[in-house]
């Protein structure tokens, strides 16, 4: 479960694990802004799960770095749950665009959104050896972006 890191002006800063706010919130450098109904518990103590935290420190350090793995969700939700070959919106796989067979990773930049039509007709090529072609270039996304993403779900508080 990711958290959602606040700066002191409630801006989205980045996420974060569930361990690390919590974290943040016993050293004082952090308070629960939302929680969710999940508890953690340990003999002594009971702490509802935060879903975001706004830091109480001026000075922030965003690990840019990090990266939220690419999902199959979150591949779908980059691309619209939309097929990157031909636009369609039913029976979406993903699929690689250098394939696994061909040394090809699980990366950001090589998964695609693709309905089960245009995915078998690639089959274990790649797009261009089929005459196929993206819609947009994958990429990943921003650090903001995913944080942005987690601030809609959070907005009806």
């Amino acid at each position: 479960m990711q958290v959602l890191v606040l700066s002191s002006t409630y801006q989205p800063l980045y996420t974060c694990g569930v361990e690390r706010a919590i974290r943040l919130m016993y050293l004082g450098k952090a308070v629960s802004v939302k929680d969710s109904e999940q508890l953690i518990r340990s003999p002594s103590v009971v702490i509802p799960v935060p879903m975001a935290i706004r830091l109480l420190v001026k000075a922030v350090f965003v690990r840019y770095h990090e990266q939220a793995r690419p999902t199959r969700q979150a591949v779908m939700r980059r691309d619209q749950h939309t097929c990157q070959y031909c636009g369609a919106h039913n029976n979406l796989t993903i699929d690689h665009l250098v394939p696994r067979a061909r040394g090809g990773k699980d990366t950001w930049e090589n998964l695609v959104t693709a309905c089960v039509e245009c995915n078998n007709r690639k089959g274990d090529r790649k797009p261009e050896a089929v005459g196929m072609h993206l819609m947009r270039q994958p990429k990943a996304p921003r650090p903001l972006e995913i944080s942005q993403d987690l601030w809609s779900k959070l907005i009806g508080w």
